[in-house]
C-alpha cells in the first residue's frame, strides 16, 4: 500500500515540532514501512492507496483535506484533542472545521475512547490508537526507583504546570520538570529544557512521576496518555488523577496510584505505590509503535474498517 502522511509543517526535527505530530506521525513511518506500506511525507506529487492529514482543524486544513481526495483513493484524518465541541482549546472555527472533516474523511484516528464517541456523531470508521512509544530510545532502568525519599518528576508544556501549584509544599525542593520553557511555580524545582534525544535520561533521574491534572472538561478528561506512558515505559512509578486514558494505561502497568483514591493526598498516594510492581514489560508491548503500525496499516487500508 502507498500511503502518504501529510503533517502541517515542513519541519522534522522532534524539537521544533508539536509532539503531537512526532508521536502520532514522525515516528510511525520507520515501523510503518516495516508493515509493508510505501511510506511518503508531505509529498502531493504522487497518487496514494491512503492518505492520512494530522493535526490541522482550520479552513486551510478543511481544503487542504478536500485536496487530497484528487491524489488518494482512501483520505484520514488523525486528531488527538476533541475538537468537536466547543472547550477551552477549541474556538468556533476549529470546532466547524473539525466536524466537516470528519463528514469528509473515510475515517479519523484518535487517541482516547472519549474523542472516538465524539467522533462517531459525524464519521462512523473511527479507529483509536492510543499515542505509541519508540521502545528503543525509552529504554528501561534496571534499578528500582527510591520511594521512600524520591526525587519526582513532571514533564510537559510549560502553560500546563499550573496543575503542580496546589501541592507546592510536597514538591518544593525535589521535583525535575522537563518542559520547553521555565515555569513559574510556587516551589523550588530543578529544570531540564525538554530535548527529545535526552528525554528519557532526563525523565531517569526521577523516582516517580507527580501528574496532576483536572478533568473539567472534554479537552482535560480525553487527554492522551503519553504523559504517563513515557514514565511508566521506563519503569517509574506515577501518581496522577484519574484520567480515563490513565485509567487504561494502569491495567500494564502496577505502579501507578490515583490521588482520587487517597483524598487528593499526595504522602498518601505515595505510600500507596510503596510495595507495587513497577515492571513496565506489558506497558511497553501494548504501546509499542511496532504493536500498533500494523493495525494502523491494516486500517487505512480498508481491512479494519
Amino acid at each position: 500500500m502507498r500511503l502518504g502522511i501529510f503533517i502541517p509543517t515542513f519541519l522534522r526535527d522532534y524539537d521544533r515540532v508539536q509532539s503531537a505530530l512526532w508521536i502520532r506521525a514522525l515516528q510511525m513511518i520507520e515501523p510503518l514501512r516495516e508493515a509493508g506500506c510505501e511510506v511518503h511525507l508531505n509529498n502531493p506529487f504522487r497518487r496514494y492507496d491512503a492518505a492520512v492529514y494530522h493535526r490541522g482543524m482550520r479552513r486551510g486544513s478543511r481544503r487542504f483535506v478536500r485536496f487530497l481526495r484528487a491524489i488518494a483513493r482512501r483520505v484520514y484524518w488523525d486528531t488527538c484533542v476533541d475538537y468537536f465541541d466547543p472547550h477551552e482549546a477549541a474556538d468556533a472555527e476549529q470546532v466547524a472545521c473539525a466536524r466537516e472533516i470528519a463528514r469528509h474523511v473515510d475515517g479519523v484516528c484518535v487517541t482516547t475512547e472519549g474523542i472516538a464517541r465524539s467522533a462517531r456523531r459525524f464519521n462512523s470508521n473511527v479507529f483509536v490508537m492510543p499515542d505509541p512509544i519508540d521502545c528503543d530510545h525509552f529504554r528501561p532502568r534496571t534499578a528500582q526507583p527510591d520511594l521512600d525519599a524520591p526525587v519526582f518528576g513532571w514533564s510537559g508544556v510549560a502553560c500546563k504546570a499550573k496543575f503542580l501549584a496546589p501541592y507546592a509544599e510536597f514538591l518544593d525542593g525535589r521535583t525535575i520538570i522537563v518542559s520547553e520553557a521555565r515555569p513559574d511555580l510556587p516551589f523550588s524545582y530543578e529544570f531540564h529544557r525538554w530535548r527529545y534525544r535526552t528525554f528519557p535520561a532526563d525523565l531517569m533521574r526521577c523516582g516517580a512521576a507527580f501528574l496532576p491534572r483536572t478533568l473539567e472538561s472534554t479537552y482535560t478528561a480525553n487527554n492522551s496518555s503519553f504523559k504517563a506512558l513515557a514514565y511508566a515505559a521506563l519503569g517509574i512509578p506515577v501518581i496522577a488523577n484519574r484520567l480515563p486514558s490513565y485509567e487504561l494505561l494502569a491495567r500494564d502497568f502496577g505502579a501507578m496510584a490515583f490521588l482520587e483514591d487517597h483524598g487528593d493526598d499526595p504522602d498518601a498516594t505515595l505510600h500507596a505505590l510503596r510495595g507495587q510492581d513497577p515492571d513496565p514489560g506489558a506497558v511497553r508491548t501494548a504501546y509499542d509503535r511496532r504493536t500498533w503500525a500494523p493495525r494502523l496499516a491494516a486500517w487505512f487500508s480498508g481491512e479494519a474498517a
